[in-house]
């Protein structure tokens, strides 16, 4: 078996996986607390362990519970055989849950942005047919973020439920801040898409991959995107674990 960790600002995940890539097993946990899900992921040993982390105190800890779960411990960089190209101008700052994602994407074709709706907002770009390459992307507040910047900055507004649906048009002070962060969250994406398409000449048939707990913001309001893959850097890291 082969287990994979993400480790991002907010939360961690891991999930354990069969030899032909089947999802055995997963967790999803806060990144600063106790890590007490993932235990329950190490009760067997595996093959491989692969794991990306953007937080490196907490790679620490995580390390410590690993290292003696399997004889191939690997931690995610810029100098991992990855299936493509790194091009931004310095890939050793180019988050390795990013890298993770793009290895996921490659399963959707040959181009490919991803759209990381996590604390912040990614959006990553795939290119090439034979030889792919990275060339970088888009790094923007999060849902979170804004939602709490909207608060932090405003004496009356009132913390809401954002999960509910809301019109365009909000009809009370509830659903026009609804509005504003869910649907204006959106229409960034769909916003942000449209350039990158047009800015990297990119063909139609280009896959538009949603991924991250605020993901489901976009369904039935983005509509550019056209796949959902909520365990697309742990899909990933599996993909990276094929190659090592």
């Amino acid at each position: 078996m082969i287990l994979t960790i993400d480790i991002g600002n907010t939360d961690t995940k891991a999930a354990s996986f069969s030899l032909d890539g089947k999802i055995l097993g997963d967790t999803r946990e806060p990144s600063q607390g106790d890590f007490l899900k993932l235990p329950s992921l190490l009760e067997t040993r595996y093959e491989k362990i692969v794991i990306s982390s953007v937080v490196p105190a907490r790679l620490e800890k995580v390390l410590e519970l690993v290292n003696k779960k399997s004889d191939c411990v690997h931690v995610a960089s810029e100098k991992s055989p990855w299936s493509f190209a790194i091009e931004t101008e310095q890939p050793e700052k180019t988050g390795h849950d990013r890298l993770a994602n793009l290895e996921g994407a490659i399963r959707f074709g040959a181009y490919a942005i991803v759209i990381d709706a996590g604390t912040a907002t990614k959006l990553d770009v795939l290119e090439g047919m034979e030889k792919k390459r990275f060339p970088g992307g888009v790094i923007a507040p999060g849902v979170g973020i804004s939602f709490e910047a909207l608060l932090a900055k405003t004496a009356q507004l009132p913390r809401i439920e954002l999960d509910k649906h809301s019109p365009v048009i909000g009809y009370n002070t509830e659903t026009a801040m609804r509005s504003g962060v869910v649907h204006g969250f959106a229409a960034m994406v769909d916003g942000m898409v449209m350039r990158i398409f047009e800015e990297r000449k990119l063909p139609m048939q280009t896959a538009v991959i949603a991924t991250g707990g605020f993901s489901k913001f976009l369904s039935t309001r983005a509509r550019l995107v056209t796949h959902f893959a909520p365990k697309l850097s742990l899909e990933g890291l599996y993909a990276l674990s094929t190659k090592l």
